[in-house]
Order: structure tokens, then sequence, then C-alpha cells
């Protein structure tokens, strides 16, 4: 009968678990994927993950302060690359733009300097 009692409480953790949609924050995806974090000066506008089974979307976007701009700036400038490579970041129309494909996942980020925004979209097939 205990056992039967621990295996009930588990099948209740569990499906409470999975309920809460316990996931990874898109803060520490973008920082784990992209290889470095967004300054912490910043404000959420948008949050979403659509989850369709095996396939999934995320879109993270941000507006910086006016010094988290610079920084990100500064950063992301050494970093752009001309040469056609899988992940790299490069020159946009008012910004930066990154884009990698590892496996079925892809990841784009899209920094709008003069708006100071940076979107970042991660998307599973």
């Amino acid at each position: 009968m205990k056992s039967r009692s621990w295996l009930v409480k588990l099948s209740i953790l569990i499906s409470f678990c999975v309920s809460c949609d316990i996931r990874t924050s898109s803060e520490q995806r973008f920082e784990a994927n992209i290889g470095f974090p967004l300054p912490d000066e910043k404000d959420v506008l948008k949050d979403e993950f659509h989850d369709m089974l095996s396939d999934y979307a995320l879109i993270y976007e941000v507006k910086l302060s006016t010094t988290a701009n610079f920084e990100l700036s500064k950063k992301i400038k050494p970093l752009v690359c001309d040469k056609v490579q899988e992940c790299n970041w490069s020159l946009d129309e008012n910004g930066f733009k990154y884009q990698c494909e590892k496996g079925l996942t892809v990841y784009r980020v899209y920094f709008d300097t003069l708006a100071r925004r940076v979107t970042y979209e991660e998307f599973a097939d």
C-alpha cells in the first residue's frame, strides 16, 4: 500500500510540473545559444513560447536602455563577419542580425540599434 501511495504522489507531482509549463527562461536560452547575456537594463516587451508537440517557437523581445544599447552594440561589432558561415552576426538595415541553424533548430536575433530593440527567435522543426 505504501508503494502505491508513493506512485500516486509522484504522478501528481509530474502532472503539476507539466501543467506549469516549466522551461528554461528565454533570457537563459538567449545566453546559452548566442554566447553572451543581454544587458541588465532592459524591459521585456514579449516573451512567447508556442509548443506544438515536438515543434516549438519562442519569441523574446526586449527594449534596451540607452546605455545597454551602446554596450551591446560595442560587444557585437567585432563579431560581425562578411564571410558566409553557418552561425554569424552581420549588419542589418538598422543594426545587426544573427542567424544560426543547428540540426533542426533555427536561432535568429534582430538588434535594431535605432529602436533599441532586440528580438530573439528560436524555432524547432
